[in-house]
Parts: C-alpha cells; structure tokens; sequence
C-alpha cells in the first residue's frame, strides 16, 4: 500500500476528530446535529442505598458530592412541600367560586317567573 493512498484516509480521520468536539460526541452517528438529550452522568454516591440510621442518628457527610446531593434533595423537598401548599389553595379556591356560581344560579332561578299551568289555550 502506497503512501499516497494512504492520505485521504489520514484526512478523513483528521477531519472527524475535529467535528467531533469532546467524549459527548463520540460514537454519534449524525455528529453535525445537535443532540437532543445528553444522559447525566450519575455518581456512585448519588444513586447507591441509603445507610441512615433508622433511629435518626445523624450520618457525616464525607464528601462535597454527597453534600450537594443531599442539599438538593433537601431542596427539592422544600419546593415540593410549597407546590403541594400551592396546589391545596388552588384547590380551595376552586371549591369557593363553584359553590359561588351553584348559589348565584340558584338566585337567578328563584327570581325567574313561574310558569302558572302547563296547558296551552290553543
């Protein structure tokens, strides 16, 4: 094999490896388009069992990995408590203003005029 047919393909892999721009993009099949989604790479500590005492004893933090774990946790926590606070106000005032149209429609229909018989003269 000669030298010479051996540099379009040193030109390919040199022209690919400058498309591709870090270990995200290795091994994608389109790598001019965008991705839509990039997996997040999820540490040992992050998805592993929880060893917590079960009579509240308090478990050190040995690392800043599980430290931002566990404020994010306590985070999402906080948010969700207020969300759910949200929720049940929405709720309340859902049932006010539908008890509020069911009486309104009420007084409507008492102000109405009766029909006084149901034949007709014709």
């Amino acid at each position: 094999m000669s030298s010479s047919s051996r540099w379009p393909l040193f030109q390919l892999r040199r022209l690919s490896s400058a498309i591709t721009n870090g270990e995200a993009m290795k091994g994608r099949f389109q790598q001019w388009k965008k991705p839509v989604y990039y997996a997040p790479h999820i540490h040992p500590l992050e998805k592993g069992p929880d060893f917590s005492h079960t009579d509240g004893r308090i478990i050190h933090v040995t690392s800043r990995i599980q430290l931002e774990y566990k404020q994010d946790q306590l985070r999402l926590a906080k948010k969700i408590v207020k969300l759910l606070g949200e929720i049940d106000a929405m709720e309340a005032a859902h049932k006010q203003a539908e008890s509020r149209r069911i009486s309104e429609a009420h007084e409507r229909e008492a102000l109405r005029p009766k029909l006084k018989g149901t034949k007709s003269i014709t």
